[in-house]
């Protein structure tokens, strides 16, 4: 696939929102399980959507290694 400089400056800027909205989902928080006792568990929020992050990234990297043409 071929794109143009254009292209990769913004996959840049999105490759950058990605690694940002990684950083502030890699946290560990801690949900309240009730019962006769009250516990906590850990909760890692990124779980929950690291395929899609994992899905957008190998695009987003086989994008970058494209060919570049002149524009």
């Amino acid at each position: 696939m071929k794109i143009s400089n254009d292209v990769a400056v913004e996959l840049k800027k999105v490759r950058a929102a990605l690694d940002n909205m990684y950083d502030k989902l890699n946290i560990t928080l801690y949900k309240k399980n009730l019962g006769a006792k009250v516990s906590y568990s850990e909760v890692k929020i990124f779980d929950s959507v690291s395929e899609n992050f994992e899905y957008i990234s190998k695009i987003v990297r086989d994008l970058q290694d494209s060919e570049r043409v002149e524009d």
